[in-house]
């Protein structure tokens, strides 16, 4: 695994595709701002704060600054080992990361299993599930939502391409205990 991972890193990493990878995420984060606003609300207090989010089963992590309303909080893929100090890290595999974002999952239950580890601020990372735990977010329908009469389609198509990902997670990684 070691082998695979470390030259997608370099990939991923590479400042050409850092930079659109970096672009897709704030570009989705303002729709998700655009979209469910009032979350805003909840990490005003926190303007500044970063947060490490490492998926164990991808080659690059997501740090993510909070900023003052009604900026969109700012992503960065980032090489986790090179991240100096965040307030907190968020670390678990990506299918669950993408599930709590989206509310799906109960996050104390995955916390108390060990499927989802937490360290740091605490203040900050709960200020972060409860914003994200009221907004309603879907990812999906969230980012096609810009796509005019293809939202439709593109909606159909990711919705396609996720859950044949997702089967694909739940194959290859039979130790996750939740299902969606």
């Amino acid at each position: 695994m070691i082998s695979v991972q470390t030259p997608l890193r370099r990939f991923l990493l590479l400042p050409g595709n850092r930079h659109l990878t970096e672009n897709l995420l704030n570009a989705l984060s303002a729709v998700l701002v655009r979209r469910h606003g009032a979350m805003l609300d909840r990490l005003a207090d926190f303007a500044g704060a970063t947060c490490l989010v490492v998926p164990h089963d991808l080659p690059a992590a997501f740090l993510i600054t909070l900023r003052s309303p009604p900026q969109a909080p700012r992503l960065q893929l980032v090489d986790p080992a090179k991240v100096k100090e965040p307030r907190a890290i968020i670390r678990a595999d990506i299918a669950t990361l993408v599930e709590l974002l989206e509310g799906r999952i109960d996050g104390d239950a995955l916390f108390f299993s060990r499927d989802l580890i937490v360290e740091g601020d605490m203040e900050v990372v709960v200020a972060l599930r409860n914003a994200v735990d009221d907004a309603g977010i879907d990812l999906i329908a969230d980012a096609t939502s810009a796509l005019g009469p293809f939202a439709a389609p593109a909606e159909r198509l990711g919705r396609s391409v996720t859950g044949l990902a997702a089967r694909l997670h739940r194959r290859f990684n039979p130790a996750r205990s939740h299902t969606a």
